[in-house]
């Protein structure tokens, strides 16, 4: 199996990156590995014992310590699961799957087996959105509420728009590999004040494989049989994934969606700032 990585040093920086998010984190957890058919899938574990239980898919690349530090406040009333994505910049095997099919789903059920979970309440960050849907496509019984941030899988941004503020950007940066090109791309989706992730892109824009495919778009067929209820948090400066085009497709989609709450002034990434209001809705929704 080829690495995603593109030398044994690059791998070495990226994942001494996530450790170091790892050991930031400033509250108790778990971490468990979990066998499946598709590769060893790395979990962290954390918050109330007791609490209802919460399975969280992140972003592309991003990895379960980014996932759980944007919920931290959460944590005294919930346990929480933060799943490292398989074939992605993780603690998790590097097995890429297949995005056209089922495998997401089957990998997932695999690891909710492995946790010994039956069903739970869900919440997928863009990339981890569109497993989320795959989930509930394939597996929908594993799934109570289901909760959306910054989605992929519903809309992609307009063609122009990306090219000239991400595609272009992202070029030059890759034939440079200057700072100033690297703020230029990153500035359009991440918080400004965020220097682990300005580093943390560096890595993997120059030491990974990139797997540029982009989500299938969700279709009404796919998540007709669940009923269980629908949430969306989107960002109203979202060029990857545009707010209004995405709430637009969810309302076509989903027959139970039941409320779409947009972060205003924000980026994909959501800042720091925008970690409460995520949490309060989060609360509110899940109960």
């Amino acid at each position: 199996m080829k690495s995603i990585y593109k030398t044994p040093e690059d791998k070495k920086k990226i994942l001494a990156a996530y450790e170091q998010k790892l050991k930031n984190l400033d509250f108790k957890f778990t971490e468990k590995d979990i066998d499946t058919s598709f590769g060893k899938t790395h979990v962290i574990i954390a918050g109330n014992e007791h609490g209802k239980e919460i399975v969280m898919f992140h972003g592309i690349h991003a990895g379960a310590p980014l996932s759980l530090e944007s919920v931290k406040n959460l944590l005294p009333e919930y346990k929480i699961y933060a799943i490292d994505t398989i074939g992605q910049a993780t603690k998790s095997a590097e097995t890429t799957l297949n995005i056209k099919d089922d495998s997401f789903a089957r990998w997932a059920d695999e690891v909710l087996n492995g946790l010994s979970i039956k069903k739970a309440d869900f919440v997928g960050v863009s990339y981890g959105s569109y497993i989320l849907q795959k989930l509930i496509s394939h597996k929908p019984e594993r799934v109570g509420k289901c909760i959306f941030v910054v989605p992929s899988g519903l809309a992609n941004g307009d063609f122009w728009v990306s090219m000239k503020r991400l595609s272009l950007p992202l070029m030059r940066f890759l034939i440079t590999k200057k700072d100033e090109d690297l703020r230029k791309f990153v500035h359009n989706f991440i918080p400004e004040d965020d220097a682990y992730m300005f580093s943390f892109q560096r890595a993997i824009l120059t030491g990974l494989h990139m797997d540029y495919r982009r989500p299938q778009i969700l279709q009404k067929q796919d998540v007709a049989h669940f009923t269980n209820p629908v949430f969306i948090i989107a960002a109203d400066s979202d060029l990857f994934f545009p707010a209004n085009k995405s709430i637009v497709q969810a309302q076509k989609v989903f027959k139970n969606l039941e409320e779409v709450y947009l972060l205003k002034d924000c980026k994909h990434m959501p800042h720091k700032t925008h970690f409460v209001e995520i949490e309060n809705k989060l609360r509110q929704w899940i109960g």
